[in-house]
């Protein structure tokens, strides 16, 4: 699969890791998860907050290991699904769903080890297009402006954001409607306060108006 080249050293040291990862395929044997909010769930005393890396399985969130991550990028409010082949955990959360040639983000953290996180820049790349295309670009929120909860446009986040074309390196100020096909979107949300960052990765793919509209796609390449 294509590496995901990123804007800082500690997403490098994920992406390392995610580099020996197979392409996200579909699993039929996961359902489907509700469209659920690990901020927004009442939680009995002394119980691990409800997050999608718990209900994966995969345990308590934790900032050190890249299989359980503290940060989760929703696309087109979508939440997408953790798996593993041969007995090993990917690090990318995958949305099965076609979302839109315009899609929205929205970036959820586990609040007991990131507090209040106002900070986020992410890598967006194609993965895979029929039709050949390819977009590459850097997304960074200016500091202290990103609102975990949120809903962005992906493509036109807003005045608080810079868009950089990591493959002409000029600054634009949206992002074309994305081709169908496979993507990666690489993220960090930070804490500056704490210093603490979360580290998510999420496959999506974007479908043609009509599969959009009947919810059917291809599944990803293995």
């Amino acid at each position: 699969m294509k590496k995901i080249k990123l804007v800082n050293a500690v997403v490098m040291g994920v992406l390392a890791i995610c580099a020996g990862c197979a392409t996200p395929e579909k699993d039929k044997g996961v359902a489907d998860d509700v469209q659920r909010s690990p901020r927004r769930t009442a939680e009995a005393p002394g119980a691990v907050p409800d997050n999608p890396t718990t209900r994966a399985g995969r345990g308590v969130p934790d900032l050190s290991a890249a299989d359980r991550p503290a940060a989760w990028i929703y696309i087109d409010a979508e939440e997408g699904r953790f798996t593993e082949r041969d007995g090993r955990p990917w690090v990318q959360w995958i949305i099965d769903a076609p979302v839109s040639r315009a899609p929205t983000f929205r970036v959820e953290v586990y609040e007991p080890l990131l507090g209040s996180a106002k900070d986020f820049q992410c890598a967006l790349q194609t993965h895979e297009a029929p039709d050949g295309s390819t977009v590459y670009y850097l997304i960074k929120a200016k500091p202290g402006t990103f609102e975990v909860g949120k809903e962005y446009s992906l493509l036109k986040p807003g005045d608080n954001f810079v868009i950089r074309d990591a493959m002409t390196k000029q600054i634009v100020n949206e992002i074309a409607s994305l081709a169908p096909g496979t993507y990666g979107i690489v993220g960090g949300v930070k804490n500056s306060d704490t210093g603490r960052e979360g580290l998510a990765i999420t496959y999506f793919t974007v479908g043609d108006a009509e599969e959009v509209s009947t919810g059917t796609t291809e599944e990803p390449p293995s």
